[in-house]
């Protein structure tokens, strides 16, 4: 769940007990521009015991479970392909996650995935890799911190 939607689930909540922001602000200790700022989605960041406290006022469950399916095989696929010829498929990139090996010309894309696609979609797809390939998750990542290094990557979190 992103920082907005908490949010609008707290303007909701708030509408649901007749609260204002300034009603609400004061119960949670929080200032009123902090909690219009929430609401409408213009917060960048609201640190864990401020949100909490929030929530806990208006009866919100903050619960963390992953993501429903978010298809990261295709994202990262067709992120990779975007300035390329070639297009490297789910399936191939499923297979080089799974054997450590990088389909022959597909170099460029990889790099792409690993240097450039978000890091929430090269974690998805990654354990779908390992979900239909039964590789376990630990033998890709090490695949992924070879691939960095062997590729001169310049984002380091895979090594």
């Amino acid at each position: 769940m992103q920082l907005y939607e908490i949010g609008q689930s707290v303007a909701r909540r708030r509408a649901e007990l007749d609260l204002t922001q300034a009603q609400l602000a004061k119960l949670s200790g929080l200032s009123r521009f902090t909690v219009n700022q929430l609401e409408t989605g213009k917060v960048k960041d609201l640190g864990i015991n401020k949100l909490i406290s929030l929530l806990t006022v208006l009866g919100i469950e903050l619960t963390a479970s992953p993501r429903p399916e978010q298809k990261g095989l295709f994202k990262a696929s067709v992120s990779a392909n975007v300035s390329y010829k070639g297009k490297l498929t789910e399936a191939q990139l499923a297979r080089a996650f799974a054997t450590g090996e990088i389909p022959a010309g597909y170099e460029p894309q990889v790099s792409v995935i690993l240097d450039e696609v978000p890091v929430p979609v090269v974690v998805k797809a990654v354990e779908e890799a390992a979900r239909s390939s039964g590789v376990a998750l630990k033998k890709i990542w090490k695949n992924l911190a070879a691939w960095s290094k062997d590729l001169h990557l310049y984002r380091r979190v895979w090594e």
